[in-house]
């Protein structure tokens, strides 16, 4: 790697083979006197692109009057030969200064595509779960730096930057010297022309670039201020760990955010001095990184503050009080300037984000300003997650973290969830399956999954819209062909056992989750209306179970007839997504208001003259809620599912929440394509529910899709009541932590008709008699055909055929 600077080699300092040095003197050049008398003794002079010579170099004996004298004519001779070299390069046909001042642009930062990292926080704006690019840049203003720093971080590399116009002669004529000799090329660059070479992105090392250099440099320094070079220079220069720019280099180095840089004291900063030689190992060269060679970086350190203070930059006290800082462990592997798209819950967030991006006109914002791709384009993007409600719901669902529920369940158990604010559509807190963004994300389009009973929400909401009470009457017995029914069907995984029969509410058989009335329901009003109102609610797109499979973009509306949607759609044979789950749930739970789920509350770019954070209205968040379900009837479904928690309060007493299981059967057959290989297993279990502040829908499954059932580790099956209590101890976390105040949800009012079931109303009971005198005759009347206390063993739900996610 070519070192950044020219600096000669300072005493005790190790030489490096990979770092540009002034070569040794041919022998028909006489070897000049020492020049000690113009250097001070205790911190040798390091001019930017003059040469020092070594004590060592000087004669043992004294020579004689007349030989010192020849040796002065000779390197005076030498030096003019080198300048005029210098200068005849300068003004000749092949670097012509003069000619290309006026055709060679000056590229200043603002100009440049520079990658600068984008960083991704939480809804508090400070805690940060993302850091994006392909480069690990932070711009920052150099004025927010102090004075001293500032010194330090260019004292190593260009300690005459405040006295020079931009370029140095000496250096060009070395360069020009050793190309035409034959010697080692060499930098012998101001940081002025470095960061003419940074961009001009023209990194050879020669004369040509130099005079290239040269005039960019002197170009700039008629055009700005010193402080501006400098931190064009400081924002753009490389120091090693993958760190671009002082921003980045202060956070690999000292764990200091570019936020806070004005904290980065005077020893911090002489360490990226010291690096900025050479920042990474060339050849046998270590470089200065301290992890590196510890020795080699110690005595570029000194050498930098003893620059300093033989610049009056700092004091010989303040120098002798300064230690050599605790660098951070650098790990090239893991400490990469991109982190948390592929290694965290929160990576799945990232793929949202950018489709917000693009949706808010973000993206095009860029491309067409030629700001970059948006993870290089230098935002500060504040989410909607809130890292409170994240942890609450990876503690149940991240089954890499050793404490979680799912932690201890089979290898093949998975699990995703999403929160959703229900008031705002605020997303806070998702977690697709695993800790990377760049796997199959479980809770959204990639996987959907059949929601089973959860999905009975829907269909209830959609017969009350239809005027059906939830007090209407409804035959819970199995459905069969035999008996002249359309389907068999039977109530699998039902929650109760209730003596209703054929009397039975549309209420308890909610509470209860029994299939066939909702099956019933469907035939009724129609399998368009359900999914139509699952629509409004928010569910998105919903997939056949045909083959091939296909989404069914629900916003265009919902198919009329049989197909693709059967009356099936009633009790959740169709697999969605968790997310839209969720946000279907929360319409619900706001009485009927719609609010898009969103991830983006508002989009910031950094200003580079100032180094403010811009606000990009258009990244902003919109907040556009919308009636998309009477209220009355969103009530009423909210009243009759706050049942279903059966007095499990959240979070305490005095808080009232809402929810609904759902259960789907392992759908696997043997070759015969009618006998289940795992028969009576699940492949899916859900719970969906809410307080008036907060929603969490919890989806489990296997992680092979249905290859394998989901059972415990003992065996046993995994019923909702699984994600129900992950679900109860996700919410009550959330509640506590977030203090959130116990509320109260609505109750039903039995609004709509009560005829409108397939049941009928129980006989009345019989008026109690007298006991008789004696006792009764024999009678030949048959005794009464006593009605069944529990429905018939179930059979197996009409199953779908093995998916793989997409």
């Amino acid at each position: 790697m070519t070192s950044h600077g020219d600096e000669s080699q300072p005493d005790g300092e190790k030489s490096y083979t990979g770092r540009a040095s002034v070569p040794a003197p041919r022998p028909m050049v006489p070897e000049p006197p020492p020049v000690t008398a113009a250097m001070p003794t205790s911190v040798p002079s390091r001019t930017v692109g003059v040469a020092s010579i070594p004590p060592s170099a000087a004669p043992s004996a004294v020579p004689r009057v007349a030989d010192k004298e020849a040796r002065l004519k000779k390197d005076k001779r030498r030096r003019w030969i080198i300048a005029g070299l210098a200068l005849l390069i300068m003004f000749s046909g092949v670097g012509l200064i003069a000619g290309t001042y006026f055709y060679d642009q000056v590229i200043t930062p603002d100009q440049l595509t520079l990658e600068n990292s984008t960083e991704v926080f939480g809804s508090d704006g400070k805690t940060q779960i993302a850091k994006l690019g392909s480069k690990n840049r932070s711009e920052v203003a150099v004025d927010k730096l102090p004075e001293q720093v500032r010194n330090a971080l260019i004292a190593g590399e260009d300690k005459n930057f405040y006295k020079h116009h931009g370029i140095d002669l000496w250096g060009i004529g070395r360069a020009a010297w050793n190309n035409l000799t034959g010697g080692a090329t060499q930098g012998a660059s101001t940081i002025t022309q470095q960061y003419a070479r940074i961009a001009a992105n023209d990194l050879e090392v020669s004369y040509g670039r130099k005079l290239r250099e040269a005039v960019m440099a002197r170009k700039l320094e008629d055009q700005y201020q010193k402080i501006d070079i400098m931190g064009f220079y400081l924002n753009t220069v490389y120091f090693g760990r993958g760190a671009y720019g002082i921003g980045a280099a202060a956070e690999v180095y000292f764990g200091i955010p570019p936020d806070k840089i004005e904290t980065l004291k005077v020893e911090q900063a002489a360490v990226l001095g010291a690096v900025l030689r050479q920042p990474e190992p060339d050849g046998s060269a270590k470089g200065y990184d301290p992890q590196n060679d510890p020795q080699a970086a110690t005595d570029r350190w000194n050498y930098v503050l003893n620059n300093m203070v033989e610049m009056k930059w700092l004091s010989t006290s303040e120098r002798s009080a300064l230690q050599y800082p605790k660098v951070l462990t650098f790990e090239g592997a893991t400490n990469t300037g991109a982190w948390g798209y592929t290694d965290r819950g929160t990576g799945y967030v990232i793929r949202y984000v950018e489709e917000e991006l693009t949706k808010r006109g973000v993206v095009k914002y860029l491309n067409e300003n030629k700001l970059g791709n948006w993870k290089n384009a230098g935002l500060r993007i504040t989410t909607t997650i809130d890292q409170r409600v994240q942890n609450a719901m990876e503690a149940q669902l991240n089954r890499e973290l050793p404490k979680s529920a799912l932690s201890t369940q089979a290898p093949n158990i998975i699990g995703a969830g999403v929160a959703l604010e229900p008031g705002t559509g605020r997303v806070l807190a998702y977690y697709g399956g695993t800790n990377s963004g760049t796997n199959t994300d479980w809770a959204g389009k990639q996987a959907p999954h059949p929601p089973a009973s959860s999905f009975k929400i829907y269909t209830l909401a959609a017969g009350v819209n239809e005027k059906i009470s939830v007090k209407s009457l409804w035959d819970s017995r199995k459905l069969e062909k035999s008996k002249g029914d359309i389907v068999d069907l039977d109530n699998a995984n039902r929650e109760g056992s209730p003596t209703c029969v054929a009397s039975c509410t549309l209420e308890q058989m909610t509470i209860d989750s029994f299939n066939v009335p909702f099956f019933e329901l469907t035939q009724k009003i129609g399998p368009q209306k359900v999914m139509q109102m699952a629509a409004n609610a928010g569910v998105r797109t919903a997939w056949t179970t045909d083959s091939p499979e296909q989404a069914i973009d629900l916003t265009k509306g919902a198919p009329a007839g049989r197909k693709p949607f059967d009356y099936y759609a009633g009790i959740g044979q169709y697999p969605i997504t968790v997310l839209d789950h969720a946000t279907g749930t929360a319409t619900i739970a706001n009485h009927g208001i719609y609010n898009e789920p969103h991830f983006v509350l508002k989009v910031e770019r950094k200003n580079r003259a100032n180094g403010k954070w811009e606000h990009l209205e258009i990244g902003d968040e919109k907040l556009a809620p919308k009636q998309t379900i009477p209220r009355p009837v969103a009530d009423e479904v909210t009243g009759v599912l706050k049942q279903i928690p059966k007095g499990d309060s959240v979070a305490g007493s005095g808080r009232e929440s809402a929810g609904k299981t759902g259960t789907w059967e392992n759908g696997l057959k043997k070759a015969d394509g009618v006998t289940p290989v795992y028969d009576g297993t699940n492949a899916h279990a859900w719970f969906t529910g809410f307080t008036t502040q907060v929603v969490a829908t919890f989806w489990i499954g296997s992680n092979d899709y249905n290859k394998t059932p989901i059972k415990t580790p003992g065996g046993a099956n995994i019923g909702s009541s699984y994600p129900r209590g992950l679900w109860k101890k996700f919410m009550d976390q959330v509640h506590k932590e977030l203090n959130l105040p116990a509320t109260k949800l609505p109750s039903i009012t039995g609004m709509g008709l009560t005829d409108g079931g397939t049941g009928e109303s129980p006989s009345p009971s019989p008026v109690p008699q007298p006991e008789p005198t004696q006792s009764p005759k024999p009678s030949d009347s048959p005794k009464p055909t006593k009605q069944p206390t529990t429905p018939p063993p179930p059979t197996v739900l009409p199953t779908l055929p093995t998916r793989k996610p997409g």
